[in-house]
């Protein structure tokens, strides 16, 4: 029997909207009680610097990365010092910490990730160990780098009937598959927020589509939707990732029509995707349920709906989870799966030839009293 460890969760998102995290207890093959969590947006400027990322010379420029990371940790240590302060009672004393990484760059092909956020400076400042490099760790065994959540999901849902969905509504759209036992599938399906955030920056100076009240004004373009569907990602077979920058150049065959049609074209490019993208699957799910910033979104969820008719879709919170930092929690769990030795990737949701444990851990070093 494995000991139960208290975790804490660090997540960021394609997104670039900020840090999830959470404080959590688990043997990395359950879950043993209700989270902590909570979320902290990035400063406007970090953002605007992050979404700039985007030609290879940005990726090189290591200065300009470095001081990246620095912005990024700092908004880490300070997040997480709020949260121990929430949690101190319950959780007086933390074992480990799992960090995704605030990915700017991937490419599943050339085995190349890119996250930012200082590993060794978040150990050492709580004295706590820290494993990340998940995604990496995956690449370098043949993976695509992720998703990295289905063990999780897994455990979260053991009781609920299957086959079932979980689809992460982030920067980009991630759907884990569960089946029966043993049974799971992941695959990034398209883009998921990044384009219509973008859009409604672009057209409106607003960080995204607050409550859908643009893409519900707006009518959907029934003919640049198809035009949308026909990029090559969304036809490849699984186990796929993509780069947050994957769908940019689709945003210039969006770019002459009216901001709130573009908002509901958008809007219904990531309900279809996902639609189409069930096709994929060894049955169709029974219930999807829907995470992430991307739940916010009320028409986003309704698109969704109606696309999947026949199936019971519902957000995380219906199953009284936080769909916000649903990724937190499941780092944490992945930090004790790496400190057990258990399987994080599989050969079914990142294309590993076995299932395979990951992670790098970063020790705080030793100081004297």
């Amino acid at each position: 029997m494995l000991e139960s460890k208290t975790a804490i969760g660090i997540y960021t998102d394609a997104a670039l909207s900020g840090v999830d995290v959470c404080l959590l207890t688990t043997d990395g093959l359950d879950l043993f009680d209700e989270p902590l969590s909570i979320s902290r947006g990035y400063d406007p400027s970090l953002r605007e610097e992050l979404a700039a990322l985007k030609s290879v010379a940005d990726f090189s420029d290591m200065k300009h990365l470095s001081d990246l990371e620095e912005k990024i940790t700092t908004h880490i240590i300070e997040t997480v010092k709020e949260l121990l302060e929430l949690g101190k009672r319950t959780y007086p004393k933390v074992d480990i910490i799992g960090l995704s990484g605030q990915t700017v760059y991937h490419n599943a092909l050339q085995k190349i990730n890119i996250s930012l956020a200082n590993a060794d400076k978040i150990a050492q400042t709580f004295g706590i160990p820290v494993i990340n490099r998940f995604i990496q760790s995956d690449l370098a065994a043949g993976g695509k780098g992720g998703p990295l959540l289905a063990s999780f999901y897994e455990v979260l849902t053991k009781d609920m009937p299957k086959p079932l969905a979980v689809v992460a509504l982030g920067g980009i759209t991630a759907l884990t598959y569960i089946g029966g036992v043993g049974e799971m599938m992941s695959f990034h399906v398209g883009p998921g927020n990044i384009l219509l955030d973008t859009w409604v920056q672009k057209r409106y100076g607003q960080e995204m589509d607050f409550d859908g009240l643009f893409g519900a004004k707006g009518q959907i373009d029934e003919r640049l939707l198809n035009v949308l569907m026909r990029h090559p990602f969304l036809t490849q077979p699984p186990p796929k990732t993509a780069d947050r920058n994957e769908f940019n150049d689709l945003l210039k065959q969006v770019d002459g029509s009216h901001p709130e049609d573009g908002a509901a074209t958008l809007t219904a490019f990531i309900g279809r995707a996902l639609a189409e993208a069930i096709a994929f699957l060894p049955a169709r799910p029974e219930t999807v349920i829907l995470t992430g910033g991307g739940t916010l979104n009320p028409t986003l969820v309704l698109d969704i709906k109606k696309r999947l008719s026949g199936m019971r879709v519902e957000t995380a919170t219906e199953f009284g989870w936080d769909k916000n930092t649903l990724s937190a929690w499941g780092y944490g769990f992945l930090a004790v799966r790496s400190l057990f030795g258990l399987p994080i990737s599989y050969p079914a949701t990142t294309g590993v030839s076995e299932p395979v444990s990951g992670g790098l851990m970063h020790m705080p070093e030793k100081t004297e009293n």
